[in-house]
């Protein structure tokens, strides 16, 4: 087993990894996954909801990569600087990680067959369904949304009036402008690199320490939802099967 494999929450390799999943029986040559009954269905929706959310938390993590080496990432004939690499960081991590929660209620009504089209499923009408509550899964599924929005204001910000507001960053994107369009221009660049360079480690520097333990809260609770989540999985299942 992959080191990645041993990382895997339980759930995680239950669900994919199971033997019944119709994914191992997939014809190769056809590119079709073979689903021939209601368990086919379940295990195999259960599996493609359930890696959404692992796909939201690691390309949460990749927008915290890509900003941890954002000085280093323009190339020197690029058209964008250090600042425009920052901002698309940091706001790629605002929408991403507030996914996480999104993708942990379609893995719900997926878990539990509510039935519910993915673009009606809302927070109110999953939590406050019979079913996730007396399972125990409403109050968890309110600890994850509670980590993912605390950057609400933030991602609404990006997503309704097209960009990140910060005052601190917006100092040093102006910066980097003004050497960005002298240079251009043909003439001395008017801020010092080093300074630059100093106050641009510093943002980048706080932010990547801030969104790793942001990140890292958030696959907490995700987990303890998944530690809820597995024991219906199994028995589900095998409801289901009976009425094969």
């Amino acid at each position: 087993m992959s080191e990645e494999d041993e990382s895997a929450h339980p759930l995680e390799r239950a669900i994919i990894l199971d033997d019944e999943n119709p994914i191992m029986r997939i014809d190769v040559k056809k590119s079709e996954v073979p689903i021939e009954n209601e368990l086919d269905e379940y295990i195999y929706l259960c599996g493609q909801t359930l890696a959404a959310i692992s796909t939201s938390i690691e390309k949460s993590k990749i927008a915290i990569e890509i900003l941890t080496c954002s000085n280093q990432l323009p190339p020197k004939d690029s058209q964008f600087n250090t600042a425009e690499y920052i901002e698309y960081a940091i706001e790629n991590y605002f929408i991403r990680s507030s996914t996480v929660y999104d993708r942990c209620m379609v893995f719900t009504n997926r878990l539990l067959n509510l039935g519910i089209a993915n673009q009606s499923i809302l927070h109110e009408l999953i939590v406050s369904n019979d079913h996730v509550k007396n399972l125990g899964l409403a109050a968890l599924l309110k600890k994850v949304r509670k980590k993912c929005t605390e950057y609400r204001v933030e991602r609404n910000s990006i997503v309704h009036h097209g960009r990140y507001s910060d005052e601190k960053f917006s100092t040093v994107s102006a910066m980097h402008k003004a050497n960005q369009l002298s240079a251009k221009s043909g003439k001395e660049e008017p801020i010092s690199p080093k300074a630059i360079e100093k106050y641009t480690d510093d943002i980048i520097s706080m932010r990547v320490n801030e969104f790793s333990d942001h990140i890292s809260s958030i696959e907490e609770q995700v987990s303890e939802f998944y530690d809820a989540a597995l024991p219906i999985y199994e028995a589900k299942k095998a409801e289901i099967r009976v009425r094969l």
